[in-house]
This record gives C-alpha cells, sequence and structure tokens, in this order.
C-alpha cells in the first residue's frame, strides 16, 4: 500500500495521471458548480468572443482585445459557433476551458518536467485560493491557466529519445508555445527567462524555442504598442516608484497573507506579512541556488513579472488591488501557483526542518483556499436558452452576468 501511494505522488503509477485529472475536474466542478449545470456567459465571455464571432464570423480569430491577441478562446468561439447552437454555446464554452484546464494539469506528466511530486503541481493549478473562482471554468480568463504550459515547456529537459518520438516533442512544445504566446501577453513577461535558458543550454532545441518565443512575443508587442490602452491609465517609472509603499502592502496582504492566511488576515498586518513574503523568497532561492534549480527561480520571477505588469497597468489606481473582492483577483493567480509550485519543491529537500515547514506551509494553502470562498456563489439565472431563440429573428438585448453586462446581437450581423 505505502508503494502504492508513492508510485501515485511521484506520477510514476499508471493510474497517476486518470486520477489526477478526475480529482481536478471534480474540484473545479465544486469550485464552480453554476458553470457546468447552469452555464452563463462571463464577461467578454459575451460582447467579446461571441458576438464578435456572431458579427465577424472567422475573421475575429485575428481581432486583438485589450491590446493583445486571444487566440485559444477566439478558436473556442469559432468551433462553437460552427457546430453547436446559440442555447448551447455557454456550456461549450466552459467545457472547453474544463478541458484546457485539464490539458495543462496533464502536461506536469510530461517525463520532460522533472519533479517529484508530480500530482500535487498539477492539483495545485486547481486548488490554489482564489476568491469567487474568476478564471476558472469561462474563456475570458482561461488565458492566466494557458500560460502556465509554456513555463512547463520552459522547465522540461529537451526532447530526447527516450522519452519518445522527438519530432512529437518538439511539436507539442512548439505549439504550446505558438498558441498559448498568441493568447495573453504573458509570453512577453517570459521572454527573459527563455533567453535565460539558452544562455545558460546552448542547443538547437533552445535556439528554437526561444526564436518561437521571441516571434510571438514581438507580434504581441506590436498590438500592445499600437492599442490606445483600451481605458486603463497605465502609470510612469515615477509613479510606479511613488506607489511602491502601497504596492509592498499589496504584497504582504494579497500575495502572502491571501496564500496562506486567506480572506480573512487582517489588512493592519501587511508589513508585516511582507517581510514573511521577503523571507519566505530567500529561503527558496537559498535552497535553489546551490542545486542549480531552474524551477524555483523561474517561477519566483515569473510571479514577479506578473504583479509588477499588474501595478504598472494599474498606475496610481492599484489600491484597487487591495480589497478582497471580485475585482483584480486574477492578478494572483499565477503568484499563487508559482510560490505553491516553489514549495513543492522544498518538499523534496533531505533537511527535515525544511521539508516540515514546507508540509506546514503547504497545508496553511489548502486550508486559505478552502475557507476563502472555495464554491463560488451560482450565477443569475438570466435565461440565456429563451434569449438565443431570437438570435438572428430579430435585434436583441441580453442580459449577462456578472450584473450589469450585457449582450446587443443584431438580427443581421452584417
Amino acid at each position: 500500500m505505502k508503494k502504492t501511494v508513492e508510485a501515485i505522488l511521484s506520477g510514476n503509477s499508471p493510474i497517476a495521471l486518470p486520477l489526477v485529472l478526475a480529482i481536478a475536474a471534480i474540484v473545479l466542478a465544486i469550485r464552480k458548480t453554476g458553470a457546468l449545470l447552469n452555464p452563463q456567459f462571463w464577461a467578454e465571455d459575451g460582447p467579446i468572443f461571441f458576438l464578435q464571432q456572431y458579427e465577424e464570423g472567422a475573421i475575429a480569430i485575428f481581432k486583438p482585445y485589450a491590446g493583445y491577441l486571444l487566440l485559444i478562446p477566439r478558436l473556442v468561439a469559432l468551433f462553437a459557433d460552427t457546430f453547436f447552437s446559440y442555447a448551447a454555446v455557454p456550456l461549450v464554452y466552459n467545457l472547453a476551458s474544463l478541458i484546457l484546464t485539464l490539458i495543462v494539469a496533464a502536461s506536469v506528466f510530461s517525463p520532460r518536467f522533472q519533479v517529484r511530486y508530480k500530482p500535487l503541481f498539477a492539483l495545485a493549478i486547481v486548488l490554489v485560493p482564489l476568491y469567487s473562482n474568476e478564471v476558472f471554468l469561462n474563456i475570458t480568463n482561461v488565458q492566466w491557466i494557458l500560460a502556465l504550459l509554456p513555463l512547463i515547456v520552459l522547465l522540461k529537459e529537451e526532447p530526447d529519445r527516450s522519452y519518445g518520438n522527438v519530432q512529437v516533442q518538439w511539436a507539442i512544445d512548439i505549439a504550446a508555445i505558438v498558441l498559448c504566446g498568441l493568447t495573453g501577453p504573458f509570453i512577453v513577461l517570459m521572454m527573459p527567462l527563455f533567453i535565460w535558458r539558452r544562455f545558460v543550454d546552448r542547443s538547437h532545441y533552445r535556439r528554437i524555442a526561444l526564436l518561437a518565443v521571441v516571434s510571438v512575443s514581438l507580434i504581441q508587442i506590436l498590438f500592445i504598442v499600437s492599442d490606445s490602452g483600451g481605458g486603463q491609465e497605465g502609470s510612469t517609472l515615477l509613479s510606479l516608484i511613488g506607489n511602491i509603499p502601497r504596492q509592498m502592502n499589496i504584497l504582504g496582504y494579497r500575495v502572502f497573507a491571501g496564500l496562506f492566511i486567506g480572506i480573512k488576515a487582517p489588512y493592519s498586518l501587511s508589513r508585516y506579512f511582507f517581510v514573511l513574503y521577503l523571507i519566505l523568497v530567500f529561503v527558496m532561492l537559498r535552497y535553489a541556488v546551490p542545486k542549480k534549480n531552474y524551477l524555483i527561480p523561474f517561477c519566483l520571477i515569473f510571479q514577479a513579472l506578473i504583479l509588477l505588469a499588474a501595478f504598472a497597468k494599474f498606475g496610481d489606481g492599484v489600491s484597487v488591488l487591495i480589497p478582497v473582492g471580485d475585482h483584480g483577483i486574477r492578478y494572483f493567480y499565477i503568484p499563487y501557483v508559482m510560490l505553491t509550485w516553489s514549495l513543492l519543491v522544498l518538499l523534496e529537500s533531505h533537511e527535515k526542518p525544511i521539508r516540515f515547514l514546507t508540509a506546514i506551509l503547504l497545508t496553511l494553502v489548502v486550508i486559505s483556499s478552502l475557507t476563502s470562498g472555495f464554491r463560488s456563489y451560482p450565477f443569475i439565472d438570466y435565461n440565456w436558452k429563451a434569449y438565443s431563440q431570437f438570435i438572428g429573428k430579430e435585434d436583441v438585448t441580453i442580459p449577462i452576468n456578472p450584473e450589469g453586462w450585457d449582450l446587443k446581437v443584431r438580427a443581421n450581423p452584417n
């Protein structure tokens, strides 16, 4: 029995992958039951992905939103529009998001991704604290989960015959970089990490992977630069520096306390939480650097770049990220996963005190998640199926979630 459990925890058991995917699917169904039993559009699912696909057809795939391309959600919208009735589209979107999340979780089990506790790495993707669960089970925010896939490609060993067909390995990696890189701006933030890896490992594979990353990043940068900003004020370097005290509070309160304590953490202790955050990062790096472990520094740098980008985006309005609520929680999803993955590496330490403290912190992550809005409130039922019967027949305004959003669908989209 002990050997079976150890084999599952290491990912070596043949039942580990299907078992973890089943658990992950159940966790998502519990966290956001309404998305599957009473599927509704969420935010940009409606006016951006559905409506633009309805009005413009396949050409909408190449239309940026918020300053960058969102290829995979656009492909999902095209697929749903081609093969399903309008009434079924919200469910198709949500199921597609579920499948995409499971694909990311399954990628952890690649033999080239050499970590000890693969099932825990995979489950962290769906188990980290995320009040309101806005990242899960919708195509609007699935980009945050898909951003993990190129990072896994970065952290994997190079393709080799010992892992199977080399050409297939190459194809999967490049496809992940291109498809996920054209889905959101995250590949731009990852580019320095790919450059670093190429500098250390001067192989043909790393050169081609970096070429793919740079090419995709340049496409996204072109759209980002040409975009007017989408109404976001943004920040200058001076305002970014001037907001450092508030940024420290956010790192302490929303990142450290949000991950390990939950929504009941007192904001008045934010500065102390920030100190604990710095200590944790220091301990992680102290463990990783002598062992030449790429995962921890890459994860810590990526989560830092995500947070820095969020601070730059909100500028002087960065305080909106402080209150616990629906607004902005998605900006902390990747930092939570990155810190949890780093802790799972520490769990491999030969030093008992480190393993003990790491186990305590991972337990706190689970408790924080379970006590911080683990299960979402049901969506408001705006009776999409009834409204959908009028699409293409007459002009109709359809309310969607969150409250206050709607779709204005013309009878003739052309």
